[in-house]
Order: C-alpha cells, then structure tokens, then sequence
C-alpha cells in the first residue's frame, strides 16, 4: 500500500524498474551469496518485516519462527523482527526484498503483485467460497503455481498465513447492495483489480497507505474503507468509521516472501531448517489469528454498528463483479484465473 500520489503511474514505473533491480539483485548476490547478510558472528541475518504491530498474530508467529530457527540452526540463523512497518511501507518492502537489502516480509498478495502482476489473481473478489477453500488451494498445486509467478520476479513464497475475511466499512451509511457503494470515497489497496473493482461497484477508490488511513478517515479525506478484524480493533479504526458492513467480499491471506537469490544459496540442511522452522510458525499463526479474528468481531460489534449482507444482496455483488474476470485476461491469463476459480470456488 502507497500513497496515492504515485498513482497508475508509479505502479508502471515500478514494474518495470523492478525487472531492472531484480537482474541487478540477482548479479549482486551471485557475486557475494549469502555473505550479505551474515553478519560479523558469521550468522545470517534475516531481516524480517511486517505491517502489523507486536500484539498481531503474524509478528507473535514471527517472533515463534525466529525462536525455532535459532534453536534448529544451532545458531546459524538470526531473525531480526521488525512490526509496524519499521522498514518502510508495504511497497517499499517488497521492493528491498526483491532487491536482497531486506531478507523477508510477510504480505497480502495484492501488493508484491505490482512486482509480480499474476499474484493478483489472489485478490478477485467474490473468488473463494470459503477460508477452507483458498487454504486447501494454496497449500496445494495452485500455491506451488503462485510460487513460480513470484520466483520471476525474484522473490519466493515460503508458506501462507491466515489473513481472514475482509467486510466493507464506512462513515456514510450502512452496506447491503452494490447501490450502496455509489459515490462513496473508498480506500483501497493499490492493485490493478481492487481499483476496477470497487470503480466497477459504484464508489471512488482511492490508494492511500495503511499508515494514514487512521488520519484520512478522521479528516474526512475518505468516506471509508474494507479491512479485517484484527485490524479494524488493533488499530482503534471504530474511533472514526462508524458503519461495519459483513460483505466477505475476499478470504484473504498472508504470503510470507523471502529473496530468491538468497534462498537459493542455503544449503539443503538450511533450507530444512528454514521450512521447517516456517511450518511451527505457520501453524501457530493460523490458530492464533482465528482466535483473535473471533475475539475481536464480537467486540466490535458494541463499538460499531454492524449489519451482515444478507445472501440475496450478496448474489448481486457477485453478479456486478464476476464479469470483470474476463478483462483482467490480459494480465493474469485465463488459463490462470480459470484454474483459481477450480481450487477456490
């Protein structure tokens, strides 16, 4: 997520740019392997970043991978954990992931898809049918496919984390048809598909970053925004969006990427101990962002005024938006959407 300034321009601009830094990336760490992030000790440095803050179930499952890996490296590894968006914003991450001088994010699809456009596919909205679904899809054949999408691009998929159920939210009125969207501000994240889609049901979108939301809600910059639970009670957003509308429009997830070009250059007992390291985390991130997803719905609703979308109203958001598969062809095939649809639907 970025600022709005840089607009379709800058998300030209860096596709681009980054098949440039990727072949740059990649003759670097030819050249000096795994050196570059070993630091004096010899260990290798992991400099793994998130969004969310040190109370969230990706940076405690973070702190879990970093514990695991030490313990199974006897040491070899360091994981340094940074929450918040300390290393900068979600874009800027992936960028220094793809370029090497970050080792690791943990991410939605939707933004490391301006540097690998057919991730994108992960953020169709009305695409899966259920959490169970899109885990089963990802953890299977059409994760290892996502898999080699992102290793064009430099990067490398190590596991998937539960991300949760994301519901349209607003200052204005409650949701319950796509009626309802017309000529609302809504913020979005910055993807070619989340900006046709929310202009194709009706409202403004607007790509601002997470870091600002807060501010341009409060400020009346923007009528409203969709998000998940957890971060919706986390970061405080009841405070200054009054509307929670239960549209489960995406079941969304966390991609945790590492730079290709580093993992490449582990040996095949680093490469075990990364996994498996990464499989202890992944389960305890899965469970512990349910139970915080659970916790934190029921507290919203004495905080904000929340109505479910009932199915009916649903099927007519899934009939204004399925159509749109077909125009994004072009990008992400549709051989590959086709496939989506089969794993998720």
């Amino acid at each position: 997520m970025s600022n709005q300034t840089r607009g379709r321009t800058g998300r030209q601009r860096i596709t681009r740019r980054s098949f440039l830094q990727g072949s740059l990336a990649a003759s670097a760490l030819e050249a000096i392997g795994v050196r570059s992030v070993k630091a004096a000790t010899g260990q290798i440095v992991l400099r793994f970043g998130a969004g969310q803050e040190p109370a969230s179930a990706n940076v405690r499952a973070m702190e879990v991978f970093k514990k695991e890996l030490a313990t199974l490296s006897g040491g070899q590894f360091k994981v340094e954990v940074y929450p918040s968006g300390q290393l900068g914003s979600f874009r800027e991450c992936m960028e220094a992931v793809q370029m090497g001088t970050q080792q690791m994010q943990v991410i939605t699809p939707a933004i490391p898809a301006l540097l690998a456009p057919k991730l994108d596919v992960m953020s169709l909205l009305y695409l899966g049918s259920s959490k169970q679904k899109v885990f089963a899809a990802v953890d299977g054949d059409f994760g290892k496919r996502l898999n080699s999408v992102a290793e064009e691009a430099g990067l490398r998929i190590l596991s998937w984390w539960d991300c949760g159920p994301r519901h349209f939210l607003n200052n204005r009125k409650p949701i319950n048809t796509p009626d309802d969207l017309k000529g609302l501000k809504m913020r979005v994240l910055e993807s070619p598909i989340w900006l046709k889609t929310i202009a194709t049901l009706g409202a403004t979108p607007m790509v601002i970053d997470f870091r600002e939301l807060f501010t341009a809600l409060q400020q009346h910059v923007i009528d409203g925004y969709e998000g998940i639970d957890t971060d919706i009670y986390k970061f405080s957003m009841y405070q200054v969006v009054k509307y929670f509308s239960l549209s489960y429009h995406l079941y969304d997830v966390f991609a945790v990427f590492i730079n290709k070009g580093l993992a490449d250059r582990f040996t095949q007992e680093q490469q075990k101990m990364v996994s498996e390291a990464l499989r202890i985390a992944t389960v305890w991130q899965r469970k512990a962002q349910a139970a915080d997803i659970d916790e934190f719905h029921e507290k919203l609703k004495g905080l904000m005024q929340v109505n479910e979308i009932s199915e009916a109203n649903r099927a007519l958001f899934v009939k204004k938006v399925r159509p749109l598969y077909a125009e994004f062809e072009p990008t992400l095939g549709k051989e590959l959407i086709d496939a989506a649809i089969k794993a998720m639907g």
